[in-house]
C-alpha cells in the first residue's frame, strides 16, 4: 500500500500491553541440557473506527520444560487520521505487513522494552538477567479484525 502513513495521526504511545510470568515445577537435575526457547510475535487489529492497535509479544520457555515460562507484550495504538479514514478497505488490507514495512522504527521499539522488560523479570527473579534480541520471523505475524 502507498504512503500507509499517511492514513494515520503522528502521535504514537508505546504502552505494556501483559506480562505473565510463571514458574515451572523445580527442575531436574538429571536432564543434561535444556534449551532456551524464544519466540516474537507481532499481531496487528483493527478497531474501527479508531485505528489500528499492534501488539509486539515475545515469549520465553524453556524445553524440556523448567524454571519458568514468560511473556512480555508491547502495543501501541495508530490512529486513523478521521479525514482519510474511509478512503481505504481496510478488512482487506495485511495489517501485519503493512504496519512493519511502514512503522519500523516502532516495531524496535516495542522490542526495545520488550527486551529490557525480560532482563529484568529474569533479575528479580534470582537468576541471572536473561537479554534476548530475536529478529522477527515472517511466519509469525498475524492479522485480526474487530468491529467496535
Amino acid at each position: 500500500m502507498e504512503n500507509f502513513r499517511g492514513y494515520f495521526k503522528k502521535e504514537k504511545r508505546v504502552f505494556l500491553e501483559n506480562v505473565s510470568y510463571e514458574t515451572v515445577r523445580p527442575e531436574d537435575a538429571t536432564v543434561p541440557t535444556r534449551r532456551l526457547g524464544c519466540r516474537d510475535t507481532v499481531v496487528a487489529q483493527l478497531l474501527m473506527p479508531v485505528g489500528v492497535k499492534i501488539i509486539f509479544n515475545r515469549r520465553l520457555n524453556f524445553e524440556p520444560e523448567a524454571l519458568f515460562t514468560l511473556s512480555v507484550s508491547f502495543g501501541t495504538m495508530l490512529l486513523f487520521d478521521p479525514e482519510r479514514r474511509d478512503e481505504v478497505a481496510w478488512k482487506d488490507v495485511n495489517l501485519v505487513n503493512e504496519c512493519t514495512a511502514a512503522y519500523p522504527e516502532v516495531i524496535a521499539e516495542m522490542a526495545s522494552r520488550t527486551t529490557l522488560l525480560v532482563s529484568e523479570i529474569t533479575s528479580a527473579a534470582g537468576g541471572i538477567p536473561l537479554i534476548t534480541q530475536v529478529p522477527l520471523k515472517k511466519d509469525e505475524k498475524k492479522s485480526e479484525s474487530e468491529d467496535n
